[in-house]
């Protein structure tokens, strides 16, 4: 299974200098613990960053100012894993763990964003995964007897 066929491919995105406010007000009305921060190259979408709800609270402490004088640039996480869509679920899993973050950005291999994968979607998955395996190792069991 791979990444792109997991992943949400509706995507809120803003941009580097929108005001921090509207797009946490957009995260509200969505549902949602994150935005991709992107910029529009030509005719590309590139993630050049992620602003998480965690990086809204340590933004306003770290800077001791409210959320009203900040920008998304700064607050968001320049420094992000983005995961291309042909990537494998444990590849996927892998990445997630070693950089300790809960979701990615999806890019297709041209490197333009196309969608987002969290541990939500990847958790159903390997959960079919592990019940093929069960199944697999009942019936070797049932041989065997």
């Amino acid at each position: 299974m791979r990444v792109g066929d997991l992943s949400s491919r509706e995507v809120y995105t803003v941009e580097p200098d929108v005001p921090l406010v509207e797009a946490v007000r957009e995260m509200h009305r969505r549902h949602v613990g994150a935005v991709v921060v992107a910029e529009r190259r030509h005719d590309s979408l590139r993630a050049v960053g992620i602003v998480t709800d965690r990086d809204v609270i340590r933004g306003e402490i770290t800077r001791r100012t409210d959320i009203f004088s900040l920008v998304v640039s700064d607050v968001m996480s320049a420094n992000l894993l983005v995961l291309p869509e042909s990537c494998g679920l444990s590849e996927a899993i892998s990445a997630l763990r070693q950089w300790g973050v809960r979701r990615a950005p999806v890019v297709d291999d041209r490197g333009d964003l196309c969608g987002m994968i969290t541990l939500d979607d990847l958790l159903p998955a390997v959960a079919l995964e592990l019940e093929g395996l069960a199944k697999l190792i009942g019936r070797q069991a049932r041989r065997e007897q």
